[in-house]
């Protein structure tokens, strides 16, 4: 297990996305009296000395975090993981999607205890599901990245699946496991159904 402490960790936020099924900034949509991002904002913060927003939206400033924006004009949750870990100045790296509210810090320290020395650790669960938008990505990680953007491609399992990786198996034998845990937010259904859950 690598030695890990707060100080040595970014966390970065994913909230690029179009938010086209949704009909409005899903980042922004408050569930029980926070916002979505908010959520995944305090997940990250008890693992790590900086958490920063990934977008090219500048109006995050009530959430006291730093907002950085992509380099490059595809709208893509590759290029925001890519420009941010350009900015990063940790070896580790947190990456979450605003839209996963349900996530938890437990599950966060769960993928960095089983991270090992790989570039990219990604839960994997239900039917050997991966989640590309909740891991760790190391600095080192930056390579393959390079590459897959270079060539246009922006399949994030096609490039965890290229890159030196660990899936991170999360399931029922893990305390902190609900169902819900990878709930993902999209559509106006899936925000009534969290709802009732969170």
């Amino acid at each position: 297990m690598r030695s890990m402490n707060t100080k040595s960790i970014t966390g970065i936020v994913l909230a690029g996305g179009r938010s086209s099924r949704m009909g409005s900034d899903k980042s922004l949509m408050s569930l029980k009296g926070k916002t979505m991002i908010e959520y995944a904002i305090n997940a990250l913060k008890p693992l790590c000395s900086k958490v920063i927003v990934s977008s090219n939206n500048f109006i995050y400033d009530f959430t006291g975090c730093e907002v950085w924006p992509d380099e490059l004009p595809e709208r893509a949750p590759m290029i925001g993981i890519y420009s941010c870990l350009k900015r990063s100045e940790t070896d580790v790296n947190i990456v979450l999607s605003c839209d996963m509210p349900l996530m938890s810090t437990g599950m966060l320290e769960h993928l960095l205890e089983n991270s090992g020395n790989h570039d990219i650790s990604v839960p994997i669960h239900g039917n050997h599901f991966i989640e590309p938008l909740c891991g760790i990505y190391m600095k080192s990680s930056l390579e393959i990245l390079k590459e897959f953007v270079e060539k246009g491609n922006f399949r994030l399992n096609e490039c965890i699946q290229a890159a030196s990786h660990q899936l991170v198996e999360a399931d029922s034998n893990l305390s902190f496991y609900t169902p819900e845990l990878f709930s993902n937010i999209n559509s106006p259904e899936d925000f009534r159904n969290i709802s009732q859950t969170r």
